[in-house]
Formats: C-alpha cells, structure tokens, sequence
C-alpha cells in the first residue's frame, strides 16, 4: 500500500533542510508504528519519496510525501498520528491512497505556485502590478542560470505561466506566481531576479504544486487515485488560502 500525504513547513522549521526534515520523517513513521517498507540489499532505507525540493528558508503549504507501506492500514487517524510527532510547523493536510505503481511525486509535478510576500511599504502594488504586465509581455527573457555549478544563459519567459497581484491596493500586496518545472524548474530566487532588485522579499511560501490528468490541472493528492481523500482534505483549487 502507499499513501500520499500533503503537508505545512512554515514557520520556524522552514530553516530545517531537506536531509533533517527527512530525518524527522522516519523517525515519526517509526514512533507512530506504521508499517512502513524497507528496501533491500546491504543497507535498507524505509521506503519514503519526497516530492520537488523546497529552498531552505522558504515556507509551504503545499509539500508531498509517498509512503510505502507492507500492509494496508485505516488513512482515517494518520494524518493527526503524524502530524502530533513531527516539528512543529510540519502539519498533515491531507491523506489518500495511490497505486503502488504511480509515477514518482518529482516526476508528475509539472508546475508550482509561490506568494511573495512584501511588508507594508516596501512596494507599492501599482508598481508590482505593472512590473508583472511587463514581464508577461515579454517574448523573450534571458538570465544567466546556476546548473550543476556551470552558468548558462536561457530563454526562461516559457518557464513563468502566470503572475498576479494579490491586494494590489494595499499598503503589503504579494505576488502569486505559477512556474513550470519542466523542462527546467525556475527557483524563486531566480523569479525575484527576473522582477528586478526592486522587488526582493524574504517571505516567500510555496502555495500549492500541480500536475496534469487527462487534460485537467490538479493537486498530486488527487492524481493516481485508488480511493477518495480522507474527510477534511482541502484542496487549493477554488479556495482561500494564506
């Protein structure tokens, strides 16, 4: 059996990398003795896959997680069971079953949602709301990339498939925008660098990721189905998020 779970990394955690979030991962799943498979050979590792890495210091609502599991167990009582063990900051949000055989998470994502957030005063969103016009106007945008520690220079403006002003008349408006991850994943740094210097912000928090199926956009909690999410999964599709 293997489980998908959607959960939080926000507040003081976000600064927790991804090895040490791992780390508090298996040693929650050990604690709340869950089922959990191994994999062979010398060395055996619990069976658990990560969805696209966060950057450090970047918070989320939207982070997923594949559990393998021996047996099948009740999804009803996981999430509150996982959620109690893990850091605070790191809350379960939704629970369902997917095929033992689904795509991997890092392979079905094909697009996230970021919020850049900005304190009162630092920009005025006018000129946030104008500076996303020109970029979603621009046929073209060049930046100087850091991959696999060589520079290159690429066309991203396919990369960026939406930017909109949140509050654009309020003294702290925020940014929502939608970034594909393939053929190659923009960071947010590298978001706030196509912006301009202008336009930096610390707060920056992963709103949701999104996949594919038969032609329609939907969370990966959806994707692979075997049975129906568990009672009080919310998905962002329609809803009020912050």
């Amino acid at each position: 059996m293997r489980i998908r779970l959607r959960f939080t990394k926000v507040g003081k955690v976000r600064f927790l990398g991804h090895l040490d979030l791992a780390r508090c991962w298996e040693r929650a799943i050990r604690r709340a003795e869950l089922p959990i498979a191994y994999s062979e050979g010398f060395s055996p590792r619990p069976k658990v896959h990560f969805g696209l890495a966060l950057p450090t210091g970047a918070q989320s609502l939207a982070e997923y997680i594949d559990i393998d599991l021996t047996r099948p167990v009740e999804l009803e009582g996981v999430a509150t069971i996982l959620s109690n063990l893990l850091p605070t900051g790191v809350e379960i949000t939704g629970c369902s079953e997917v095929a033992g055989n689904a795509e991997a998470l890092q392979a079905v994502v094909t697009s996230c949602t970021w919020r850049f957030s900005y304190d009162q005063g630092s920009i005025s969103g006018s000129r946030l709301n104008d500076r996303c016009a020109e970029v979603l106007a621009a046929d073209e945008i060049e930046l100087e990339l850091i991959r696999k520690k060589k520079p290159l220079v690429e066309d991203v403006r396919p990369a960026i498939l939406g930017l909109t002003v949140e509050s654009a008349a309020a003294s702290e408006p925020a940014l929502l925008a939608e970034v594909a991850v393939k053929p190659r994943s923009l960071k947010p740094s590298e978001i706030l660098s196509i912006l301009g210097e202008e336009f930096g912000t610390h707060r920056i928090t992963r709103i949701e990721q999104w996949t594919v199926v038969e032609g329609q956009r939907v969370v990966p909690l959806e994707a692979d189905l075997v049975s129906n999410p568990i009672e009080g999964v919310v998905l962002l599709e329609g809803s009020d998020v912050h």
